[in-house]
C-alpha cells in the first residue's frame, strides 16, 4: 500500500513537472512567433518593397539594406513595445485578428510549438531522462479503428452539448477562452477558416494532445497498475491546461470530463488511435457547429 501511494505521488509529480516545463517553453516559442507576426504585419509594405527593389538592382548592398530597413522598422518597433507594455492584451488581440481575418494558416503557430515543446521535449524528458515508457504509436491502425474513434467523437460531442444546454438553463456561465471565443465568432460562414481550423485545431491538436496526455502521462500510470488513479489525475491536468484568460470556471471541469472519456477509450481499447480519432472528431464538430451556428447547439 505504501509503495502504491509513493508511485501515485511520484507519477503525479512527474506529470505536473512535465506540464509546467513544456508549458513554459511553449509560451516562449508561441509568444515569440506572435510578437514577430504582429510586428511584421504593422510594417508598411510600401516602405519596405522599394528597399528590396534597390537591393536587387544593386543600388544597395546588404549592409545598406539592413541599415535602411532598421530606419523604417525601429520607430514602429518602439511604438509596438510601448503599446504592449501599457496593455499586454493588445498582442494576442492583434494576432488573432490577423489569423482569423487574413492568415488562418498562422494557426500552425499554435501547433508547431505544441509539437516541439509537449511531444518533442516531453518525449525526451519522459523517455530518455526519466526512463518512463511512452507510446510508440504501434497500435493497430485501420479504417474500422478510425471509425470507432469517430463514432465515439460524435457521442462525446452531443453529450457535452446536452450537458452545456442544461448548465445554461441553470444560468451557469460557459465562457470560452479568448482564442476559442474569437475563433468561433470568426468561423461562421467562413469555409476557408473552417478548413484550416479542422486541419489544425481539429485533427493536429487532437492527435498531439492524445500523444502527450494519454500516450505519455496516462500510460505511465497504467504501466504501474494505477489505471483509475491515472485516469483521474491526467484528466484533471487536461482540464486545467485548457483554463485560460476569459474562461469560465465550469469549462475546465467539462474539459476534464471530456478528457476522462478519451482516457477511458484508451484504457478500454488499448489503442491510442481510437482516442486520437475521437478527440479530432470532437474538436472538429465544435468548429462545424460554429460555422453553421446550429440552433440546437446554441440554445
Amino acid at each position: 500500500m505504501q509503495n502504491r501511494f509513493f508511485e501515485i505521488f511520484r507519477l503525479t509529480a512527474y506529470s505536473l513537472g512535465l506540464v509546467y516545463v513544456c508549458s513554459f517553453f511553449y509560451s516562449v516559442f508561441f509568444l515569440a512567433f506572435v510578437n514577430h507576426s504582429v510586428l511584421n504585419q504593422r510594417i508598411p509594405e510600401e516602405q519596405i518593397l522599394p528597399l528590396y527593389e534597390e537591393y536587387s538592382e544593386g543600388k544597395l548592398d546588404f549592409s545598406g539594406l539592413l541599415a535602411e530597413y532598421q530606419k523604417v522598422v525601429s520607430p514602429i518597433k518602439d511604438q509596438f513595445q510601448k503599446e504592449i507594455t501599457e496593455n499586454p492584451n493588445v498582442l494576442l488581440s492583434e494576432f488573432y485578428e490577423i489569423v482569423f481575418s487574413e492568415k488562418p494558416y498562422y494557426l500552425l503557430g499554435h501547433s508547431v510549438p505544441w509539437f516541439l515543446c509537449y511531444v518533442g521535449l516531453g518525449y525526451l524528458l519522459y523517455k530518455k531522462v526519466l526512463q518512463i515508457p511512452v507510446t510508440n504509436l504501434q497500435d493497430e491502425l485501420s479504417i474500422p479503428i478510425l471509425l470507432r474513434g469517430i463514432s465515439n467523437g460524435f457521442i462525446c460531442f452531443f453529450v457535452v452539448v446536452v450537458f452545456g444546454v442544461i448548465l445554461e438553463k441553470l444560468s451557469v456561465p460557459l465562457e470560452s477562452g479568448v482564442f476559442a471565443k474569437k475563433l468561433y465568432e470568426s468561423i461562421h460562414g467562413n469555409g476557408y477558416l473552417l478548413a484550416w481550423g479542422i486541419y489544425v485545431v481539429g485533427i493536429i491538436t487532437g492527435i498531439l494532445e492524445e500523444i502527450f496526455f494519454r500516450g505519455f502521462l496516462l500510460k505511465a500510470f497504467i504501466d504501474k497498475g494505477l489505471t483509475q488513479e491515472g485516469l483521474l489525475i491526467v484528466s484533471l491536468l487536461f482540464g486545467w491546461l485548457h483554463y485560460g484568460e476569459g474562461t469560465s470556471i465550469a469549462i475546465p471541469f467539462i474539459i476534464c470530463g471530456v478528457g476522462m472519456f478519451f482516457g477511458y477509450l484508451y484504457i478500454k481499447t488499448g489503442n491510442l488511435w481510437i482516442a486520437m480519432a475521437c478527440h479530432a472528431t470532437y474538436n472538429s464538430l465544435g468548429l462545424v457547429n460554429a460555422y453553421l451556428q446550429l440552433p440546437v447547439v446554441q440554445s
